[in-house]
């Protein structure tokens, strides 16, 4: 140490860091600081953050608070790497409003630090904001953050920190319900790191996980497998055990509960006698679903006890786990044919973290207990939510068995995008894999592109890879394969519901529609003169929804939600809700195309749906990925 110049033990420091080797920087850090007095900025910051990477977070803390607050006499980089490991500490610990200070003390000095130096921090700043915004449930701001983070990675020159740099971006993704995204970061750590590591076990673990809520079912447990495999030679223990219980979680998103049993049996053989509590929790969830799943009542409610009690002992448990173990309690109760107190205990949460995988879950429970109890305006509602954050993220839930009568009735959904969900979901249980998106083919050169004045704020589909004619034509019976080349099927959604159509028979599928609103060509025609939006640009996603909820209508939140700017909370939430639906109703031409309706019962909510006079046509991609 005394003869080699601190930047070079830095570098090393960081090489070491990015290979996942936070345990040796402890331990080699302490070791070469014994009878020190002072500790350098720089290994300051760097063991800080190995204490943390190692879950060591009293040392953390410790090692944080015997820091300066401010230190003026760093350098700019260790200064920003110091104020982002404390926001790191404090979004652990709930404190919010001590991260986002750190955070802002961060981004100052990055401020000051050389031009084009501190690349690395600027990353961090953007992966620990990311972070905080989702612990604050701010998903825009987050998402916003992880576009940043993506951006800076990209510029970062080659080396092992591509690596853990390319897994962050995946948990990040990840908890932002974006599991195509978190798959293909996760793919490119691991062909990152070494074949056979601990980094290549996690990588495909992680792998496995996000293949597997999107329905890639085979691939992900080829991948759980693998590092079943690598656990097995590098990691006997508690990471072995956790690999089985990757495995577990494909196996019961595959709907295969026996395989996921196998799979934590063996995680139970690995684990032995080690504590490890918040694993064991997790185990136990994880049994207490794969036996209500397989239909056995009296074991699952065992399970269910054991896993109560485990979730006792833990301090502290994230709210996506604790949202995981209602919707296991209430799978639980619906196996043991206790159907309105499964209700009970799901109906609650059916509408908190709207976009997790597990809360789909939840409301494909309800939908399931609220049908067999003939509360088919829960059901319907419950299986509609289910169905939307599926299209929206890509998910695939599992129980689709249970579930087919239900998914059969939402093909008859007014809503495109629900029964573009529940045809994904037929396509599972029919060949057992998710479909592949195909995004409708480039516009024809010959029609000029729309307006920017027409329909501004809806995106066009993203683009993804084409399949090939070979790959669309493995299903004899498939319309895709038998369209003439240069066709394409589109969604034509009408009073009557529904209808897939080709897109040469649009002008046949919308005859007779006064009003027609076209996401393709980016269009709004009333009575058949084109109107424009540009000063209304609220309005566009509003009459979208209220021609997919032409039947139900929409809430006061619902309109608010769907023409964007503040929402119910807001102060002039009632005012801005007339505003926007007199401004529809202006629109359309006809006061009385928009009624006022309220719900049954005491409290039942006003809404606003269209009248059933008004002959309606809303065009759509077949699909939007």
């Amino acid at each position: 140490m005394e003869g080699v110049p601190l930047h070079a033990v830095t570098a090393l420091l960081d090489r070491l860091a990015a290979a996942d080797e936070a345990a040796f920087i402890v331990s080699w850090t302490e070791q070469m600081l014994t009878g020190r007095a002072r500790l350098d900025p720089a290994l300051a910051v760097r063991l800080l953050r190995a204490y943390r990477e190692t879950g060591r977070l009293d040392r953390a803390r410790e090692l944080s608070a015997s820091l300066p607050s401010s230190p003026s006499s760093w350098n700019p980089l260790d200064t920003a790497r110091l104020a982002i490991e404390r926001a790191s500490l404090c979004t652990l610990e709930g404190r919010a409003d001590h991260a986002e200070a750190e955070l802002r003390q961060a981004s100052r000095a990055l401020a000051g630090a050389p031009r084009g130096s501190g690349m690395r921090e600027q990353l961090d700043l953007h992966l620990t904001t990311a972070q905080l915004e989702l612990r604050l449930n701010r998903v825009q701001q987050a998402q916003a953050a992880l576009r940043l983070a993506e951006h800076v990675a990209e510029r970062l020159e080659e080396g092992a920190w591509k690596m853990s740099i390319a897994m962050s971006l995946g948990h990040v993704s990840m908890r932002l319900a974006d599991p195509r995204t978190a798959a293909k970061h996760y793919m490119a750590a691991l062909q990152r790191c070494p074949a056979r590591g601990h980094s290549a076990m996690r990588a495909h673990g992680n792998v496995a996980i996000a293949l597997g809520s999107i329905g890639q079912f085979d691939d992900g447990r080829v991948h759980a497998t693998t590092a079943c495999e690598i656990a097995a030679e590098s990691a006997p223990g508690w990471r072995h055990a956790d690999a089985y219980d990757v495995l577990a979680i494909v196996e019961i998103a595959a709907d295969r509960p026996l395989a996921a049993l196998q799979a934590l049996d063996d995680a139970h053989t690995a684990l032995g006698d080690l504590e490890q509590p918040t694993l064991r929790y997790q185990l136990a969830g994880h049994r207490t679903l794969a036996l209500a799943m397989v239909g056995r009542a009296d074991a699952a409610r065992q399970w269910l006890a054991k896993t109560d009690k485990l979730r006792a002992e833990l301090a502290n448990v994230d709210a996506l786990d604790e949202q995981d173990l209602v919707a296991t309690r209430a799978r639980t109760l619906e196996a043991c044919g206790e159907l309105r107190e499964a209700l009970d205990v799901a109906l609650p949460h059916a509408e908190r973290l709207p976009d997790a995988f597990v809360t789909g879950s939840i409301n494909l429970v309800v939908a399931r207990c609220a049908s067999a109890l003939g509360d088919e305006d829960v059901a319907r509602a419950a299986l509609e939510r289910a169905a939307l954050s599926g299209e929206r993220h890509g998910w695939v839930f599992p129980d689709r068995q249970p579930s087919a009568a239900l998914w059969s009735a939402a093909l008859r959904s007014g809503d495109s995008r629900v029964v573009r969900y529940a045809e994904k979901v037929h396509e599972v249980l029919t060949n057992g894999v998710a479909p592949m998106s195909v995004p409708p083919p480039a516009r024809p050169t010959s029609i000029p592109p729309p307006s920017r004045a027409s329909f501004p704020s809806i995106p066009p589909p993203s683009r993804v890879s084409i399949p090939s004619a070979a790959q669309l034509s493995a299903d004899d019976s498939s319309e895709l394969a038998m369209l003439a080349e240069g066709e394409t099927l589109i969604y034509v959604t009408t009073p009557n519901g529904v209808s897939r159509v080709r897109a040469s028979e649009m002008s046949n599928a919308t005859d007779g529609a006064a009003l027609i609103v076209d996401t393709i060509a980016h269009a709004l025609r009333i009575e058949g003169r084109e109107v424009s939006l540009e000063r209304r640009r609220a309005l566009e996603p509003l009459v979208v929804q209220l021609l997919r909820r032409a039947r139900e209508g929409l809430s006061a939140e619902e309109i608010l939600r769907a023409a964007g700017g503040p929402g119910p909370e807001s102060a002039d939430a009632e005012h801005r809700v007339r505003v926007l639906i007199s401004r529809v109703r202006d629109l359309l031409g006809d006061a009385a195309a928009i009624e006022r309706v309220r719900d049954a019962g005491e409290h039942g909510k006003t809404r606003y749906r269209l009248s059933p006079t008004v002959r309606f046509a809303l065009i759509e991609p077949l699909y939007t990925s």
